[in-house]
C-alpha cells in the first residue's frame, strides 16, 4: 500500500502540483462564495425590514461562515491526520509508512503551485 506514495517521479510531481492547485482553489473559492452569498442574503433581509426574516438569515449566515472556515481548513486537517497516523505506528510496516509519508510530503512541498 505504501509503495504507491513513494513514487516522486516527474509525472507524480505534475499530479501532486495539480492536486495542490485544486486544494488552493477549494481553500479560496468555497469560503469566498459562501461569504458573498451570506452577505447578499443579509443585505436583502435588512432591506426588507422583516425582523423574523433577518434573524433567520443571520442563522444561515453564521452556518455559512462555519462551513467557510471548515472548507478553508480541510487541507490542514488532512495533513494533521496523516501526520498523526504516520508518527504513531510502531511496527516495521509503520516505519515503511513513515518513510512513505516523509517522501510524499517532500514531493508535496517540492512542487510549486502555478497561478
Amino acid at each position: 500500500m505504501f509503495q504507491i506514495l513513494s513514487l516522486c517521479t516527474e509525472e507524480m510531481s505534475v499530479l501532486v502540483g495539480a492536486v495542490k492547485t485544486i486544494f488552493t482553489l477549494i481553500q479560496i473559492a468555497i469560503p469566498g462564495v459562501l461569504i458573498v452569498l451570506g452577505t447578499i442574503d443579509m443585505f436583502k433581509a435588512m432591506a426588507s425590514g422583516d425582523e423574523k426574516k433577518t434573524k433567520e438569515v443571520q442563522r444561515t449566515f453564521i452556518r455559512r461562515l462555519v462551513y467557510a472556515v471548515i472548507a478553508f481548513l480541510i487541507p490542514f486537517i488532512i495533513r494533521l491526520v496523516f501526520n498523526f497516523v504516520a508518527h504513531n505506528i510502531g511496527t516495521s510496516e509503520g516505519q515503511a509508512g513513515q518513510n512513505a509519508y516523509n517522501e510524499f510530503f517532500a514531493c508535496w512541498n517540492g512542487t510549486a503551485t502555478e497561478s
